[in-house]
This record gives C-alpha cells, sequence and structure tokens, in this order.
C-alpha cells in the first residue's frame, strides 16, 4: 500500500499477538552472513546510507567508485590517496548527517555485492597484495575496520525470515534494515518465530529509503527499546517522520500527523504478518 494513502487507513492498535512472549528467534547460521553472504551485502558501516541520493544515483556512484579503482595502478601510493580525495570531493557535500563518514572506498567486490575495495582479501583487484595493510589509506584504518563488529551484527538477534526476505529485497533494501539493531532487537521480544514479516520489511525499507532514513549500527541511541508492535511502529513513524522533516519543512503540525500516519500504516502491516 503506497504511503500517500495512509490517511485512508484505519485499524485497531494495541500490542497485536505474541506480545511481550520473549520468545527466541532464529538466528543466521553464520553471524558473518550479516554483512555479506551469496546474495546479499550491507556495508552500511562504511556510510553508504547517509548519501542525500536516490537508489539509482547511489548505485551509479558505487559503480563509478569500483571502476576509478580498479583503473588504478596500487603499485604507486600516490594514486590511491588521489583516488580517496577526489572521491571525497563527490560524497563530502552529499551527506546528510554532517558527523558521519561516508568511505569512497565502497566498491562492487562480489557480483553485485557492495563491499571494502581495499580489503586485503576480498578486494577485486589484482594489486591489493601488493600492501601488507591497504586498508590504512582508508579514512579509518585497518585497526578500526578490521576490529568494528556492529551492534546489529554483535546481538545475533535477526530473525530468518528477515534473511529469506533479503534474498529477493534491492540492493539497499537489505544493508538499511540489516544495520537497524533496534529494529531488530525489538521483534526479537514480541514476534513469534512462525510469522513471516515480509510485507512489513518491504514496507520498512520503502519508507527509510524514500526519506532518507540513515539507521546506524555504532552506538546505543536509543536506552529503551520498544517492547510491543504499537511501541516499535511508534518509534519508526517518529524516526521517519524526523528524517523527513530535514528535507521538507512542515507547516503547522503536519510533522506530527504525518509520524501518526506512518505509525498507523506500519502498524496496520505488522499486525497483519502476526495473525
Amino acid at each position: 500500500m503506497p504511503l500517500n494513502l495512509l490517511s485512508l487507513i484505519s485499524c485497531r492498535t494495541g500490542r497485536g499477538p505474541g506480545a511481550n512472549t520473549g520468545m527466541p528467534v532464529p538466528q543466521a547460521a553464520n553471524p558473518e552472513n550479516v554483512c555479506m553472504s551469496e546474495k546479499v551485502s550491507c556495508s552500511a558501516c562504511c556510510g553508504i546510507y547517509n548519501l542525500d541520493m536516490a537508489a539509482d544515483e547511489r548505485r551509479q556512484w558505487i559503480e563509478e567508485n569500483t571502476r576509478h579503482f580498479m583503473a588504478l595502478d596500487l603499485s604507486e601510493s600516490e594514486n590511491i590517496v588521489r583516488f580517496r580525495k577526489e572521491r571525497e570531493q563527490v560524497t563530502l557535500p552529499r551527506r546528510i548527517h554532517k558527523d558521519i563518514y561516508v568511505c569512497p572506498f565502497v566498491g562492487f567486490v562480489k557480483k553485485q555485492q557492495t563491499g571494502c575495495l581495499l580489503h586485503p582479501k576480498g578486494s577485486p583487484h589484482p594489486q591489493i597484495g601488493l600492501w601488507q595493510h591497504p586498508q590504512n589509506f582508508s579514512f579509518y584504518g585497518e585497526g578500526i575496520c578490521q576490529a568494528y563488529d556492529c551492534l546489529a551484527k554483535e546481538r545475533g538477534v535477526h530473525r530468518a525470515d528477515f534473511f529469506r526476505w533479503a534474498e529477493s529485497a534491492e540492493l539497499a533494501a537489505y544493508g538499511r534494515l540489516a544495520s537497524d539493531h533496534t529494529l531488530h532487537r525489538s521483534l526479537a521480544l514480541f514476534v513469534p518465530r512462525h510469522c513471516d514479516l515480509a510485507a512489513f520489511y518491504n514496507l520498512l525499507a520503502r519508507a527509510y529509503e524514500r526519506y532518507g532514513v540513515v539507521t546506524t549500527s555504532f552506538e546505543d541511541i536509543e536506552k529503551v527499546i520498544p517492547e510491543t508492535a504499537r511501541a516499535l511502529c511508534d518509534f519508526l513513524a517518529y524516526r521517519i517522520a524526523e528524517s523527513r522533516s530535514t528535507r521538507i519543512r512542515d507547516r503547522g503540525n503536519s510533522g506530527g500527523q504525518f509520524a501518526r500516519r506512518v505509525a498507523t500504516l506500519l502498524l496496520y502491516t505488522l499486525t497483519g504478518c502476526l495473525k
């Protein structure tokens, strides 16, 4: 159901079936799959969802990163340094949040999967082995890039149906939701394991893309995790409305009205999945 039909929806709000059961949910067979598997990749920690770009433009940016990097002669360090500076000129003015860095070394490293073009084992560049620590050419450096483990992956609360949904999801849809540790921690509190939330994931991913929501896996921003379907949908709707307000100047109470309509649609879809 498109977002412009939000006002047409009315439904009974509430906790929904399975609320507060505390029932454990299926996890990924291998936690490494959260970052990249045979069919999906995330790269949210590289900041790619912090770009004020439409999906097609973001994909084009990743393709350009890959093409320019693969054409470099890596035997000369100056070439790598120049690449970073030139590509940063594209990303720095296009960031949604100025305090979140966007790494220009994100590229297509395996089929249509995104990853680090400087990774010593994962880079597709045949000359990457010339450097013992190639990721030190990046902003964060090897120490951070290799050691960092995002909260979403670290907590291991992703549901099995999320990975099934991801197999047919668009490139950016998976990463936007996979990195949202608050979302997955909340769902683990009240959604029974047999439920299929594909419709909810689809709706949320579209809303995040349309309104430029930037999820972060770097820190615990929320002190309290939503424990019911209604609380989660209210939280997500506020996040979406807040992101929207940075681009659209709301008048009067339109921002609050928009958040309530989004919450209604999210709850309508989520409770439908819980039946």
